[in-house]
Parts: C-alpha cells; structure tokens; sequence
C-alpha cells in the first residue's frame, strides 16, 4: 500500500514538472514587409529563456526558447515575405524547447531587440531583417525586357543593327523615372501655453515660455537636416486642448509627435530631464475607446477607411489598431532612447531610461510619440539654466539629433531619408547647402547641422571664422 502511495506521488510529481517546466507558450507570430525591410515580431506569454543566432552563411536565423511551447503554425507565416523562403519547427533535444528556424532567400545580417512585456502585453522578441524585400513588378518587367530582345531580330535586318534595336529598346523600358522624394514630417508640441502656465519655479521661471522657447530651436535644427520637415504645433503663447494637438499632428500627417516640457516638483531638490513614452494600459484603453465611439476616421495612412470598408469589422478593426498601436509603442520608445541618450550628454539624467507614463498628450496610438521633460523649473540651478539660450540650444540639439538618428536609420518609404539609406553616395550628392543668413556664425550652424566647426572649415576650404551673409556652405554628412 505505502509502495503504491510512492508511485502515484512520483507520476503526479514528474507529470507537474513537465508541465511547470513548459507553462511558457509562443501566442503569436507577425510578420511584415516595410519599403527598406522585413519585421518578424514573435510574441510570447512571458520573458523566456532564449538564443537568437544565424547559421548557413546568414541564410539562416534560429530561434531556440527553453521551456516554450509554440501554439503558432508558423510555416503559413513565410508567403507574408519575399525574404523568407521558409519557416522551420525544428526538433530539440527537450521536449519542452522549441527551435524555430527561419531560411532566407538571401544572406542577411539580421537586428534584433526585446520588448518587455506586462500584465496586459506579451514579451515580444522583434527581429529586424534590413533588406528591401523583392518586388513581384521587378520581375515582370525584365519578362517584358526578354520578349523586346526576341522581338527587335527579324531575318531581314543585320545582326549589328538588331544587336542596337535591341539595346534602344531595353533602355527606354528599363528607364526609370525620378522618385518623389518627400520629407518625413516631425512635430514638435511646446507643452501648456495661454491661460495653461505648467510649472512656475523661483524667480518666475514659466514652464511655458521655456517649452517654446526650446521647440521652436528643435523645429530650427531639425529643418537644416535634409530629408525633414518639423512643424510647430503651438506657434505663440497659446492655449490649445489635449485632443487637439493630437487633431494638429494628423492633420501635418505627421510621422512623430515630440512634446517639450520642464518638469516641476513641491520640493526644490529634484533636477534633471526626462523622456516619458505612453504604457501599454493607456494604449490599449484608447485603442477600445475608438472602436467602441467608432472613431476611426481620423486614422492615419486610410487605415481607418480600410477598416470600414472590411466585412469581417470587429476582428480586423482589433487586428489593423492592434498592428498600428504595436508600432506606435515600439517606434516612440526606440526614439526617445536616442533622445535620451543624447540628452544625458549635455545635462543631467532624472531617470536612467525612458518612462512609461499614462499620458494624454501622448494617447494617440497612430503616431508615435514621447514627451521630454527638459528639466526642473522648481530647482533654481536648473530653472536659471533653462532660461538662458545656450542651454536651450543644448537640450533642442539633442532632442533633434537623437529623432534624426531614428529616421536616418529607420524611413518611412518615398522619403529622401529611405532613398539615402538605399543610395548613400548619390546622396551625399543631393546634400543640402546653408545659405548664411542675418545672426549666423560658424559655431551655430555648427550645433544646427550636429557637425564639428573644424570638419565645416575643412569641408568648405575656410581658413578663418568669418562668413558671409548670402555665402553658401556645404554641409557635411555624418
């Protein structure tokens, strides 16, 4: 009796380890193919123990998670990309494991970065492939290409001439016409304004002059970068609603919504900037919100005609604002990293990384957004700083640089940024020149541009600090 008591305890025990040990499951696989890449996004239930690496001369990414089980068929997922052949479930040495492989058509060094989940968010595993994916329009037209050479040989004419007929006719199909090159579109919101002071310091520090002050600098910089367009959502001491700066924003068609403001505090010992991005809990209550009020017009790209005008309503409403809240989060936190990064650079640090906060100017879950908190206006070191337009200068440079380095390495399709990452020395071709206007000196265009002084002169052939008004200067690219 007691022996058989043991047994039952041991096969209860062992069957609770195996199922203990595999409780992790890979919930969803997306993949999606962008102008200049493919993105595979694998959700799991939580934060597992994983190995990301290529193999096959980078014609092959594996995928190995220890204690996981895949509930996706993941070989379906490969016809969503030109640049994967095929999905592999591969066999592992325990049976709990599960291995993925994904083989390419090509050899690609491959990206990759973790989301943390929560609560209510899977952990996400985000797999970047930066290859252009093939297009099908490519291949039909070199078809059309083969069928001119078969045509321009008729038996009457010489070989020479058909050999140049054909050569004629394969330029003016395979010509191609510019590209339309558009900017990507940024806009900067300075927090509070009008009857909305924000935070007010010691010696009268107003949160809201100093917000204005400083977007409008961004908006300066940023405009001196080839391939950006920044506008101003609030242009003079103005009050404007929560709702509307958001309606202002798609209303630019704007690709970033960066909002400036200086923090304050009932104590006067807190100092430092701050970058703050939306949580997962706000984006998902406004996400139900629109569905719910059926507010889908206002939906960047059509997205929001797609949706009405799809039969099955409620799965792909959830499925299309899901995909667009996704990126949304992913793209705002990636650049207020970069901004952050660049911020600690020229002022101190309140927190050590970018904050999720439930914040309604930054609720609209098409457009990313972060909100940068350039510093204290109640600690009177900081407050004194953020007056004076030097700092001002430092911290609009670095909120400029860091949102130039996302889109420099990350365009939209069809814009100049997407075409110099395809084609960096025709690029650096189309660089813009500076033409100097009424208060510039070397060192500001310097500080607009991110570039040093010494590698301006250098690249313009100057020899001293003295320019010109109407004087055109080459800018050199990073």
């Amino acid at each position: 009796m007691m022996f058989k008591r043991v047994v039952i305890f041991c096969v209860l025990f062992c069957s609770w380890l195996t199922v203990s040990h595999a409780a992790n499951s890979i919930e969803k696989i997306r993949i999606v193919e962008h102008a200049d890449k493919t993105r595979i996004v694998l959700e799991v239930k939580k934060k597992p123990l994983l190995n990301v690496y290529s193999r096959s001369k980078s014609t092959q990414i594996v995928v190995d998670f220890a204690s996981t089980k895949n509930k996706v068929s993941a070989w379906k997922l490969a016809k969503q990309s030109s640049n994967i052949l095929r999905i592999e479930h591969a066999k592992s040495k325990n049976k709990a494991d599960t291995r993925l492989v994904f083989h390419l058509a090509q050899a690609i060094k491959y990206k990759n970065f973790e989301l943390v989940g929560s609560k209510r968010k899977n952990y996400r595993l985000v797999i970047d492939l930066p290859v252009k994916p093939f297009s099908k329009r490519v291949a039909s037209k070199s078809k059309v290409v083969a069928k001119a050479k078969y045509i321009a040989k008729p038996k009457t004419i010489s070989k020479a001439k058909t050999s140049a007929q054909a050569k004629k006719t394969i330029k003016k199909i395979t010509l191609k016409k510019t590209p339309k090159l558009r900017d990507v579109v940024i806009a900067i919101d300075a927090g509070h304004g009008g009857k909305d002071p924000g935070s007010i310091g010691f010696k009268r520090f107003v949160e809201k002059d100093i917000n204005l002050a400083i977007a409008k600098r961004t908006v300066a910089i940023l405009n001196n970068k080839k391939g950006i367009k920044a506008v101003l959502i609030r242009k003079t001491d103005k009050f404007i609603s929560l709702d509307k700066r958001s309606a202002i924003a798609r209303k630019y068609k704007a690709e970033l919504l960066v909002s400036i403001h200086s923090d304050g505090f009932t104590s006067s010992r807190p100092s430092g900037a701050s970058t703050l991005v939306l949580s997962n809990g706000r984006a998902k209550y406004e996400m139900n919100k629109k569905l719910r009020d059926n507010n889908l017009d206002d939906l960047l790209g059509g997205v929001g005609d797609a949706i009405k005008s799809s039969e099955n309503s409620d799965d792909l409403q959830r499925t299309f604002i899901d995909l667009g809240q996704d990126y949304s989060l992913t793209a705002g936190y990636q650049v207020a990293s970069n901004v952050h990064s660049e911020l600690s650079r020229v002022t101190g640090m309140h927190k050590s990384k970018p904050v999720e906060q439930s914040l309604a100017v930054l609720k609209s879950i098409d457009i990313p957004s972060l909100l940068v908190e350039a510093g204290f206006v109640t600690n009177y070191k900081e407050g004194k700083k953020l007056t004076t337009r030097a700092h001002q200068q430092k911290i609009a440079n670095a909120v400029a640089q860091g949102v130039y380095k996302y889109f420099s390495t990350m365009p939209p399709k069809d814009t100049y940024l997407a075409y110099a990452l395809r084609n960096p020395q025709k690029a650096r071709r189309l660089a813009s020149l500076h033409t100097v206007a009424k208060g510039d000196s070397l060192s500001k265009i310097a500080s607009a541009y991110g570039v040093t002084i010494a590698r301006l002169k250098q690249y313009n052939n100057l020899k001293k600090d003295n320019i010109n008004i109407g004087q055109k200067l080459k800018i050199p690219t990073s």
